[in-house]
């Protein structure tokens, strides 16, 4: 487990001591490789899916003057889950948007996107690997950068919530963020979202988008779109000048 920690520190770049000024966004495409994620009841796997959702996201974002999208994949291969990290925490980034799509049993009905994120009841554990990531020098920096992560990642939600459609309904969920590690290791606002819906893709191969995907989808854009241009990420914890 430690060499798993020294390997996202190490490739990681030690960004607490890092300075860069870029805005960078990091979209992580979920799963790949050998992980398939989810199968749809069509017979697709979730990695599939997710892959169409985030390049059209990052399609949606890169007229954005000064923002540098960057991808964790881009096609079949399934990055581990610290080479993901390394990704972004190596770039800085002021955002990481993991990118899942969820399973519903009510297929026909089933539509919206659930958020999750980190909150205070993982305040102990994200602070621990805070510090033995080499993130921040001492408890009393790692727990105010964790701080200003919190509010920057409660500020771009209340912007995302502004910028959904008013029939798609958006669920929050800041108490199952502690399960995933691609929040609790990471180095800066980051959020795991589950898109809309892997059991209503259609029988396409490989599976288009719904118009209910892509509604989510233009929705995220305009978040980070908006956020990005009120200055929301500006001189962010990714970009090191907090460290987390």
């Amino acid at each position: 487990m430690r060499l798993r920690y020294f390997i996202i520190a190490v490739l990681g770049g030690w960004v607490f001591a890092s300075a860069s000024q870029a805005q960078t966004i990091v979209i992580d495409a979920g799963h790949g490789g050998e992980d398939d994620g989810y199968y749809s009841w069509t017979g697709h796997p979730e990695d599939e899916l997710v892959l169409r959702i985030a390049t059209y996201l990052e399609s949606q974002l890169s007229d954005i003057a000064g923002l540098d999208v960057q991808m964790t994949r881009s096609g079949e291969g399934g990055p581990s889950d610290e080479t993901r990290l390394a990704i972004a925490n190596a770039a800085g980034a002021d955002l990481l948007l993991s990118i899942h799509a969820d399973v519903a049993t009510e297929r026909a009905a089933a539509r919206g996107l659930i958020v999750y994120t980190v909150s205070d009841l993982s305040r102990r554990r994200v602070l621990a690997r805070t510090q033995e990531l080499g993130f921040a020098p001492d408890a009393a920096t790692a727990s105010r950068a964790l701080d200003e992560r919190l509010e920057r990642e409660a500020i771009f939600i209340d912007v995302l919530q502004v910028q959904m459609p008013g029939n798609v309904p958006l669920v929050v969920d800041n108490g199952r963020g502690g399960l995933f590690d691609i929040l609790m290791d990471a180095n800066t606002p980051s959020f795991f979202l589950e898109f809309p819906y892997l059991s209503n893709s259609p029988a396409t191969v490989p599976p288009t988008l719904t118009d209910d995907q892509i509604a989510v989808i233009d929705a995220v854009a305009a978040a980070i779109r908006a956020h990005y241009s009120a200055g929301g990420m500006g001189g962010g914890t990714g970009s090191g000048s907090n460290g987390l």
